[in-house]
Formats: C-alpha cells, sequence, structure tokens
C-alpha cells in the first residue's frame, strides 16, 4: 500500500509539533474519508490530517501499509519501492515522480519506523533520509518530510486510520498548486486503502 500513498507524496505537504500551529480546518468529508488541513507559521506550504475507518483488524492495515515492490535502479515513476530494513522494525522506501517540463521531477528516501504502542494501536512514524542512496541527476531530492500514521483498533476489529503529513518540496512549485494536493491526494491513497481493506475482509 505504501506504493499508493507515494504517489501522493512524490507528487507532492510535515508534521511538526513544535511549530506554532492553527486549527485543523475540514476540507473533505466524503465515503468515510474526512481530510483536514492547516497551516504552519513561517511556512508556505499547509500540512494535512486524513481519517478513516476500515473494516479490518490493524494488523492487516499494517501489513497493507508496509506492502511494496523491491527498489531497484530506474524503478517507475509514481510507486513507493523497498529499499531495506534497518533493524526489526524500520523500514526505508524510496519513491519519485517525474513531471513534465519545465517543472522538475521530485524523489524522496524515507525512513518508516514502526512503534507498537499495544496491541490495538501502532504507530508509524515517517521522516526523510535524503543522504540514504545517491542522488540522481536533473532530480530535486526531498529534504524535509516528517509525519506519521496511527491506527486504532476497536473492540469490533475495525481500525481507525490517520495520517498526518508535511513536506517541503522544495524548488519552484507554487504554494497554490501544493496545498490543492493536499485535498486530493490524500483522498486517494485513502480511497484505494479503504478499498483494498473491504476486499480483504
Amino acid at each position: 500500500m505504501l506504493k499508493s500513498i507515494f504517489i501522493f507524496i512524490a507528487t507532492v505537504c510535515i508534521s511538526f509539533s513544535c511549530f506554532t500551529q492553527e486549527e485543523w480546518v475540514l476540507k473533505k468529508n466524503t465515503n468515510n474519508i474526512k481530510i483536514y488541513t492547516r497551516h504552519q507559521k513561517d511556512f508556505a506550504f499547509d500540512e494535512y490530517k486524513a481519517t478513516t475507518l476500515v473494516n479490518t483488524p490493524i494488523n492487516d492495515v499494517l501489513t497493507e501499509l508496509l506492502d511494496a515492490p523491491k527498489y531497484y535502479e530506474n524503478c517507475p515513476s509514481g510507486i513507493s519501492h523497498y529499499i531495506k530494513p534497518i533493524g526489526g522494525n524500520k523500514h526505508v522506501f524510496y519513491a519519485h515522480k517525474e513531471f513534465p517540463w519545465p517543472i522538475k521531477n521530485r524523489d524522496i528516501v524515507t525512513l518508516l519506523t514502526v512503534k507498537k504502542i499495544s496491541d490495538k494501536k501502532i504507530k508509524l512514524t515517517l521522516e526523510s533520509l535524503p543522504n540514504e542512496i545517491p542522488k540522481k541527476d536533473k532530480t530535486i531530492r526531498i529534504k524535509i518530510l516528517m509525519g506519521h500514521w496511527l491506527l486504532e483498533e476497536s473492540n469490533d476489529e475495525k481500525t481507525k486510520i490517520t495520517q498526518q503529513l508535511f513536506l517541503d518540496p522544495e524548488g519552484s512549485l507554487p504554494p497554490f498548486i501544493v496545498n490543492t494536493l493536499l485535498i486530493k491526494g490524500p483522498y486517494r491513497t485513502f480511497s484505494q486503502l479503504h478499498y483494498i481493506n473491504k476486499k480483504a475482509s
């Protein structure tokens, strides 16, 4: 499922609790998916939070989130690829997005850390690892990304999924375009996650 998650991340949005933050504003509420955004002071780009509830146990959701094809040189655009594990609970992923001229391509290397808070609560933190693999020609490597997934299972084996994310795409991308994607990208990602888990159940 990370392969579809990073369709959005690579398409181009960080979640910093230390920033001066505004209140969340609900921007979309459709098909059991809610998308919120808020402005981060001193930044041109907004942060987003997405939530939904799926009829799937928490461990099945975790398996979906960690699913991605293995990384290789010249892997296709718009899909997250798995580079390697680090220890038992850390995973490194790579994704890149090709844009039409004159926009430069972007790529990102992400460290995902799985923390089991309880049997019914799991947090997956996201941060950028820009120097993990060599940079590619004519591609801007995203350096600032932080965020998390929070999975919370109820007694009836349904799982509430929350993702909070902010990244700086760098370069000259207009903020109004990137901020528009904060609605479309997460909604598409959560729709796919919702559909896959419904199908699995």
